[in-house]
């Protein structure tokens, strides 16, 4: 039986337990992440199957409902069938659009909209050999010319000046990314950090930071949380170069590095570049509004 827990209510080490036991134990659907990241999340869970998904949720002009936080890919179903579970979300909930693990989507409520989202994976075990046969023509292209502007990749990078760059790039400005979402991130980062969870990676063009990444590894995965270049560092192909060295760091080892997305198709391209397979999952977008304002979304 599928239960609905406010956030007081769920017994976070229980979570925990129950999440390390699915085929796939998501970093998103730790509990210290999601607080991170939804503080307040409240929660469905079958305690009979072990089965849970996340409720992360606001409320905006009165109105209830379910978001996806800043840089969680997907909040669950973990474990179980996304279809019962979403029939399960609790009414107050009037509206959602949330990210879930994929499966098997029958017919459902006609207030509910199933599409599919596409991620990218390359399974790391293999010899480094191996991987760069892998790659694309152009991505071989672009690492070439990477490797001919003298830049320096660094391993070990600093979580704050991560932090600094991301922030301040004109990307994040061009994108719109608010303080809300900044901090939700910083916390993120910050707190993976302390508890050994991820590492940040940089590349420099002299004493200049031109791109750097933030890695999580967990669960068998090395996921692509955050990462962007200047335009000094795109111009250098400094990205290519800093997931090339990232991918040799863990060549053989039983991992998967996770894209985290993308469905923009440019993205898509460069992922594939690497010889990442396409996967996917699911979005799913409720809308319990009244008739006059059900085009409107909170």
């Amino acid at each position: 039986m599928i239960r609905h827990l406010l956030h007081h209510e769920i017994d976070k080490q229980a979570w925990d337990a129950r999440l390390s036991r699915c085929a796939v134990p998501w970093w998103y659907g730790r509990s210290w992440v999601l607080d991170a990241a939804a503080p307040g999340w409240e929660a469905l869970v079958d305690e009979a199957t072990g089965a849970q998904m996340a409720l992360p949720w606001r409320k905006r002009f009165g109105i209830a409902y379910l978001h996806q936080p800043f840089l969680l890919q997907r909040i669950g179903v973990f474990g179980g069938d996304p279809q019962a579970f979403l029939a399960a979300v609790p009414k107050r909930f009037r509206y959602a659009d949330i990210y879930l693990n994929a499966g098997e989507m029958g017919s459902s409520d006609h207030a509910v909209r199933i599409s599919e989202q596409q991620n990218f994976e390359l399974d790391l075990n293999a010899g480094m050999d191996a991987l760069r046969k892998g790659y694309s023509e152009n991505m071989r292209r672009n690492l070439k010319k990477a490797a001919g502007t003298g830049l320096t990749y660094e391993p070990n990078a600093e979580v704050e000046e991560v932090l600094a760059f991301l922030i301040g790039s004109e990307q994040f400005k061009r994108w719109g990314v608010d303080a809300r979402r900044i901090e939700c991130m910083e916390r993120l980062l910050r707190g993976a950090q302390v508890r050994g969870e991820g590492f940040a990676v940089s590349i420099r063009a002299g004493s200049e930071l031109v791109s750097c990444a933030y890695f999580v590894k967990a669960g068998g995965r090395l996921i692509f949380l955050k990462g962007l270049a200047n335009e000094q560092g795109r111009a250098l192909r400094a990205m290519p170069l800093l997931i090339d060295r990232v991918i040799e760091a863990h060549s053989g080892a039983p991992l998967i590095l996770d894209f985290a997305g993308s469905n923009d198709e440019d993205l898509a391209r460069f992922y594939r570049g690497f010889g990442a397979q396409r996967a996917v999952y699911l979005r799913s977008v409720i809308n319990r509004l009244p008739p006059l304002v059900r085009n409107l979304k909170p």
